[in-house]
């Protein structure tokens, strides 16, 4: 008879996944996917808006979309590198959170969103920027545990 079990190599003690690196994963796979295709179907249209919201995204230039569409990838390419607990992770997570940083910056110098968001709404949006802060801070501790490869 043949043992059909895997090699223990591939599943090291050292290199197991913790439970926050799948809630990470899975809460920014969810968001990001969600915020393209919401980011899609607002340039193609297919979103009701009031005119003050109308108004305010048309502001916005094509680059201003495609560097939304880019924070929203290079986060995704980051949480992946985090699940796959690659060293890379950091490097990546802190681009995405930089990017958010400049794109946010930009956007409140260009316009003003406190006038088409509600309070709550600016308020998520800090707590979406802090948040991913606390990722990336979080994967760079993983990073000098040894967790990360």
């Amino acid at each position: 008879m043949t043992d059909a079990t895997p090699p223990q190599a591939a599943t090291a003690p050292g290199r197991k996944r913790p439970v926050l690196v799948w809630i990470i994963f899975l809460f920014y796979l969810i968001s990001c996917v969600q915020v393209i295709v919401a980011m899609f179907f607002v340039a193609a249209g297919g979103v009701d808006m009031a005119p003050e919201q109308q108004a305010y995204l048309a502001k916005f230039t094509a680059m201003d979309r495609v560097i939304g569409y880019a924070n929203a990838g290079i986060t995704l390419v980051g949480v992946s590198l985090l699940f796959s607990l690659r060293r890379q992770a950091v490097n990546v997570l802190a681009l995405a959170f930089a990017l958010n940083l400049f794109s946010t910056a930009v956007v409140w110098f260009k316009t003003d969103p406190a006038a088409v968001t509600t309070p709550a709404g600016l308020a998520a949006q800090a707590l979406g920027i802090g948040m991913l802060g606390l990722v990336v801070y979080y994967s760079w501790r993983l990073n000098k545990r040894g967790t990360l490869a």
